[in-house]
């Protein structure tokens, strides 16, 4: 990744009017989140049937698809998820565990019985059962004792039905013992974590924009300074891009 500090307005501008206005949106919204900070309280979560979770694929993957979701469901025990989940909500975490499971496998790290790891930017933390389970069974038969912290900027963003991210984080959490969702910026915490994972990190600022965040707050090289010094040791780092643009510009 290349050296850059926090971007300026006119850079804003550069990439578009839709993107300037958020900047302007963005600037006077988001501090307003973070003092209100809005909570209405823990969202309950009908179970749906898991039947045809994989309906919308070509008739060919299908099978492929079900095969991998029950043994993903049986090697990294899913089975409370599956009886008490939505249906998109399983689905979602079942691709977030195979892509946890294939970066985690890739890199083979060694990774202590009892691991202190970070989640850094989770949005309203849908995939934390997978990351859970990830690396709680990940390459560890009998299944080791986590700690898990998830650190969001924009915590308070309050969606359609009223409810903010913190509100879903906290019912997406439930039943996970030693988790903790923080509302806050990720800020550097040297020698914590034995891993960290930053999954589809804002690597460019219109996206970063789009979302709701601050102009002022875009700052990547810095966000993973401050995650690579926050490890401990021998700590792993697990970074998921979404694209090879991303990926170049990650690098």
């Amino acid at each position: 990744m290349s050296e850059r500090t926090s971007p300026s307005l006119l850079q804003a501008v550069m990439l578009g009017i839709g993107p300037a206005l958020s900047a302007v949106q963005n600037a006077v919204e988001h501090p307003m989140r973070q003092l209100i900070r809005w909570q209405r309280g823990v969202p309950c979560f009908p179970n749906e049937s898991k039947q045809d979770i994989f309906a919308h694929l070509p008739a060919n993957e299908r099978k492929q698809a079900g095969n991998t979701a029950g043994r993903l469901c049986s090697d990294f025990h899913l089975q409370h998820l599956r009886k008490n989940s939505s249906a998109k909500n399983y689905r979602r975490n079942l691709f977030y565990l195979e892509m946890l499971e294939h970066a985690l496998s890739e890199a083979a790290p060694e990774i202590p019985q009892t691991i202190h790891a970070a989640d850094i930017g989770p949005s309203d933390w849908f995939y934390v059962q997978a990351l859970y389970a990830a690396l709680k069974w990940w390459n560890s038969p009998t299944g080791r004792a986590v700690q898990l912290t998830g650190f969001e900027a924009d915590a308070y963003k309050v969606y359609s039905d009223f409810l903010s991210r913190y509100d879903y984080a906290r019912g997406y959490m439930h039943g996970l013992e030693e988790v903790r969702y923080i509302p806050t910026k990720y800020t550097r915490q040297p020698g914590e974590f034995d891993l960290i994972t930053m999954l589809f990190p804002f690597v460019f600022l219109k996206d970063h924009l789009v979302w709701g965040l601050p102009l002022r707050g875009f700052n990547p090289v810095e966000l993973l300074r401050d995650a690579w010094a926050s490890l401990k040791s021998g700590g792993v780092l697990v970074i998921v891009n979404q694209g090879e643009a991303e990926h170049l510009a990650q690098r």
